[in-house]
């Protein structure tokens, strides 16, 4: 199992994953809102005949779920940034930047860019590339081929 194509795909999601925690954030934030405010209603509210509960608690119960949900959706987002942030601090400015050129941000001409800002030649910087994968493979996941 080679555990740089998992690096690989950690590092080009690294900018879904900061807006999937903001918008997550906010996802829980506006459900305990809501939640409150059902607890209020629901406190206030008269009981269906038979069934004991009324819409406003049987709501209550639904937005507990989704709030258990997006709490669960925020710490798994989180430990992925943990793991890239973990990886890239063992890691030189060089190296981060090549990273963060090749994978994270994924533009066009990168390597174009990184050869004029490094003054490096291709297959050099490529070779740099590799090794910056490999050490950040390494320090998220112990090893690299198994």
């Amino acid at each position: 199992m080679d555990y740089r194509e998992f690096a690989i795909d950690l590092l080009k999601r690294k900018n879904q994953l900061i807006s999937a925690r903001e918008i997550t954030k906010e996802e829980i934030e506006a459900l305990e809102k809501e939640k409150y405010s059902c607890k209020t209603a629901a406190m206030n509210a008269v009981p269906v005949s038979g069934s004991g509960t009324n819409k406003y608690e049987e709501r209550l119960i639904s937005i507990i779920a989704q709030l258990d949900d997006a709490r669960f959706r925020l710490r798994a987002i989180e430990r992925e940034l943990k793991m890239i942030e973990k990886g890239m601090s063992g890691l030189s400015d060089y190296y981060v930047q090549l990273l963060e050129g090749f994978f994270v941000h994924q533009t066009k001409g990168a390597a174009e860019s990184l050869m004029s800002r490094f003054y490096k030649e291709r297959s050099c910087l490529y070779a740099d590339r590799n090794k910056a994968l490999e050490a950040f493979t390494r320090s998220v996941f112990g090893v690299v081929l198994i």
